[in-house]
């Protein structure tokens, strides 16, 4: 755990950084002022000073409670941690002004337009109603790229499944001990599916089946993001290399609200 999530999570921590604080930002001689300030009981407030005191964080001098030079210290350290923490969350949830989209049909600059995903790309209509939605910021025809602004919504989205088709190993045949049954049963199975083919093997397995593959490097984290992005992928890949695409998968599903749908199946 980051030291960051660390003060965030353990209460006791952060009320040390808060009285620290509060002693450091501000005159206080007795507990109770203190208290108030922190909305803590006297005696919660005399628990901590002690704690404080123990760490060698916090003194009394002349009737006053202090911040050490080590207490300050701490105090600009763990700031510095949550600054930070508060950066990177910021660029994290940072909302997307304008998007690049494809036109779906004829648009005119200053068009309402609904946002769709299909085939991996995020597309924009005019006219048509979607849970997300912009304005189009150019004209646009149909096909071409288009910048949308005042962005509202989620685009209605539903990950891809993904069939991963083993092929024997090369030293025992490689594609030509693909079984045809086999090769029938997956072309009905995956029709209209994008291909994409690992290695020499795949390449192969994808010429005799009269396949055109999309994708043939990056693999497999090209398939599993086309999955996310909505697209249904047929992945062909030596039989020692099938597990790669599982692993992926797994990774990719156990960040994902919903999850991509996977089965792997035999060739040889």
């Amino acid at each position: 755990m980051s030291p960051s999530m660390r003060i965030l999570r353990d209460l006791r921590e952060s009320t040390r950084l808060l009285f620290v604080y509060e002693i450091t930002a501000n005159r206080h001689g007795r507990l109770r002022t203190i208290a108030e300030a922190l909305g803590m009981t006297i005696q919660g407030a005399s628990d901590y000073a002690h704690d404080l005191q123990r760490l060698g964080l916090l003194t009394v001098v002349d009737g006053e409670y202090r911040a050490t030079k080590k207490g300050v210290a701490f105090l600009q350290d763990r700031f510095l941690e949550l600054k930070s923490f508060v950066d990177r969350a910021g660029r994290a949830m940072a909302f997307v002004e304008t998007t690049a989209a494809q036109a779906g049909n004829a648009i005119r600059r200053g068009d309402a337009v609904g946002l769709f995903m299909e085939d991996g790309l995020l597309v924009a209509y005019a006219g048509r109603e979607s849970p997300s939605t912009g304005i189009a910021l150019q004209d646009a025809s149909k096909g071409d790229d288009i910048a949308v602004r005042d962005l509202s919504g989620i685009v209605a989205l539903k990950p891809g499944r993904i069939v991963i088709a083993r092929v024997p190993a090369t030293r025992e045949g490689g594609s030509r001990r693909i079984h045809a049954a086999s090769a029938r049963k997956l072309l009905r199975k995956c029709r209209g599916f994008a291909v994409a083919a690992q290695d020499s093997t795949g390449r192969a397995a994808a010429r005799k089946l009269d396949l055109r593959p999309r994708i043939e490097f990056g693999i497999p984290d090209a398939v599993t993001e086309a999955a996310e992005r909505g697209v249904d992928v047929l992945l062909l890949t030596p039989e020692e290399r099938a597990a790669e695409a599982v692993q992926a998968i797994e990774t990719a599903n156990a960040r994902l609200e919903d999850k991509i749908p996977y089965e792997s199946l035999a060739l040889g």
